[in-house]
């Protein structure tokens, strides 16, 4: 079984309430807590830790799925990040790679000194913009962004 990302959120309640409503719809989830490693390896606070993964199979589904929420006006779907660009849930924060450990630890270090401002990255079409601080994005940009496949 492939798991990948689907969406990323602030608040590993919200992170699991997502993932009990995409096993409500059929499609299995779990969710990742990424709040040590930020807390402890990166030394920084916890920002967009929460993570909800699908099967690489289920992955338009499940997107269908919070699309169906945030037309229903589903309070939860206020939590999830996407692009602003896009609309794609395929987001992480901060921008560094995880494929490696060395350099995201030298970048996480050198942002905490305020060399520069950690960002929020779209895997889909390779936009940054800053977190911002108590307001949420909104969640699907439904004229751009429908996700039939997982992104890259």
């Amino acid at each position: 079984m492939n798991f990948i990302n689907l969406a990323t959120l602030d608040s590993m309640h919200e992170a699991e309430r997502l993932a009990d409503a995409l096993s409500h719809a059929g499609i299995k989830a779990r969710t990742h807590d990424e709040s040590d490693i930020q807390r402890f390896i990166f030394l920084s606070k916890p920002k967009a830790f929460s993570i909800v993964q699908v099967l690489q199979e289920d992955y338009a589904q499940a997107v269908g799925v919070i699309q169906d929420m945030q037309d229903r006006h589903e309070p939860l779907c206020r939590h999830i990040f996407s692009c602003p660009e896009c609309g794609s849930l395929a987001v992480e924060y901060p921008q560094f790679t995880r494929k490696y450990f060395i350099t995201p630890l030298l970048l996480e270090w050198a942002s905490n000194f305020g060399l520069f401002n950690k960002k929020f990255y779209c895997r889909k079409c390779h936009a940054v913009w800053p977190y911002h601080e108590g307001g949420r994005l909104p969640v699907i940009g439904h004229a751009a962004g429908v996700e039939v496949a997982p992104p890259n």
